[in-house]
């Protein structure tokens, strides 16, 4: 099953290498036909590296199953892959004016909401999975800690602008 996240490496990789040649396109010719389809350079270019840098990922985990001799579980495997393939396309999505209507939209906003997330999750899981106790506890504190500052963040941006709304309904 290990065999299988070479294979989406591989994938990712020679998506990420496709890539390349819009981005060429559009970076050295000005009038490019590219430029009607992939609207946001920015966004494109990190698509690009975010193929790379998934498919690296996803030889990083086969490399440590391959070392520990053993074969990641089907709840571990399918969503690293969904998140390994999908998220960079989330980014390749944004790079074009396709995502503000129609079905694109809809499975833009689908794969915003559950890509990030399945790949967090496998992340997890494969660190629990071999990180010493004492490192999987000062992860957790990191997470948590990270976790409360997010939330004291919010909480103070919401309290500002909620002041700030009823001093401009005062005035």
């Amino acid at each position: 099953m290990n065999k299988v996240l070479l294979q989406w490496a591989l994938f990712s990789f020679m998506f990420g290498l496709a890539l390349s040649l819009p981005l060429a396109a559009i970076h050295y010719q000005k009038n490019s036909s590219f430029k009607g389809i992939f609207t946001n350079y920015r966004k494109l270019k990190s698509a690009h590296l975010d193929y790379f840098m998934q498919a690296l990922s996803a030889a990083f985990v086969y490399l440590i199953g391959f070392a520990a001799h053993i074969e990641f579980a089907a709840y571990i495997l399918i969503p690293f892959i969904f998140g390994v393939i999908l998220n960079p396309t989330i980014l390749l999505l944004e790079a074009t004016p396709y995502i503000r209507s129609g079905w694109i939209r809809f499975i833009y906003r689908c794969l915003r909401a559950t890509s990030p997330a399945s790949l967090l999750f496998a992340w997890l899981a494969i660190a629990f999975l071999f990180l010493p106790t004492y490192m999987t506890i000062i992860l957790l504190a990191v997470i948590l800690i990270s976790g409360i500052g997010i939330l004291t963040f919010l909480i103070k941006r919401r309290s500002r602008n909620e002041v700030g709304v009823k001093i401009t309904e005062i005035e």
